[in-house]
């Protein structure tokens, strides 16, 4: 792992215990001297295994034995969540990662888990940015930079290194259970996949990047079609360019906008009650549940339902 961050940065790695994080900070702690890190270790406690108190007690144990900073944070997860346990459980991990008084929040994910990712989204059907993966680095909403230096390394190189460096982890019991659609593509499909394609990390790494690519020039493209200025969207200029233009524009305003996109279908009837040549000032509207996006004026507003 070379060094991500200036001296002085204030680091926070998220220790699960597992074997990825636990390499991770071995890494970090490596470089702490010489880069003058400010190095911590974050910890969340998720709840959901009956060993999550041993984890906590087993990093905690780690990171004073090396004279490393701990917090560990109890979340609350809805088991019942519509996206699933798994989303559920991210999206508390990540609200903890998004608070750490921190500069940069460093991820242990590797190689494998972006393909798996990526496969994981192909299968889905999702669109470009589901396809792009994880990236290196990106901004958190409250401030700490995100960066995950491992992604070039393959679980084999972790496990390899974690075995040589005499290093102890914790296993996640969880990671066996198939039922969970991670696991299976990690236990099940991506076994098969390498005997016949050795190489498919380093292809899904390639495919991400250029999923990554395509993405941002479709913002590009919305960002023309709208005129955005990071305040307004003209919707005037969308009448009559192709449905495709006008989901594509819709899609990446929502995004910008805070919201998260619905499916293409839903957004192919947004675009046709939205973009349309209007002989009035009447308002036009679209919407789901809890929003309707307003089109009055030719400039575009979310409005709560």
């Amino acid at each position: 792992m070379q060094a991500c961050a200036p001296r002085g940065t204030r680091i926070a790695v998220g220790l699960s215990g597992g074997i990825d994080s636990v390499v991770l900070l071995e890494l970090a702690l490596r470089q702490r001297e010489a880069a003058e890190w400010q190095l911590s270790a974050v910890h969340v406690h998720h709840g959901l295994s009956p060993h999550a108190d041993t984890w906590e007690t087993f990093c905690r144990q780690v990171c004073e034995r090396r004279g490393i900073a701990f917090a560990a944070h109890r979340v609350n997860v809805d088991r019942a969540a519509a996206g699933g346990l798994e989303a559920a459980a991210r999206v508390a991990r990540y609200a903890v990662f998004d608070a750490a008084p921190v500069d940069l929040v460093l991820l242990a994910q590797h190689a494998d888990d972006q393909a798996e990712t990526v496969l994981h989204q192909a299968l889905r059907g999702t669109g470009l940015k589901g396809i792009s993966g994880m990236g290196a680095t990106r901004r958190l909403a409250g401030g700490p930079l995100l960066c995950r230096p491992l992604l070039s390394a393959s679980r084999q190189q972790i496990e390899l290194y974690a075995q040589q460096q005499g290093l102890q982890w914790v296993d996640d019991e969880s990671n066996a259970d198939t039922a969970f659609t991670r696991n299976f593509i990690r236990r099940e499909l991506t076994p098969v996949i390498s005997a016949r394609f050795p190489h498919y990390r380093e292809s899904m790494a390639r495919l991400a990047r250029h999923a990554a690519e395509a993405d941002g020039m479709l913002a590009d493209l919305a960002r023309i079609d709208l005129q955005w200025n990071g305040i307004d969207a003209d919707a005037s200029r969308l009448d009559g360019l192709p449905r495709e233009r006008q989901r594509n524009a819709l899609y990446h305003w929502l995004s910008w906008m805070g919201r998260k996109a619905p499916s293409t279908s839903q957004l192919d009837e947004w675009a046709g009650q939205l973009f349309r040549p209007s002989p009035s000032d009447r308002p036009h509207r679209a919407g789901g549940h809890d929003f309707v996006i307003v089109r009055r004026q030719n400039k575009l507003s979310i409005e709560a339902t």
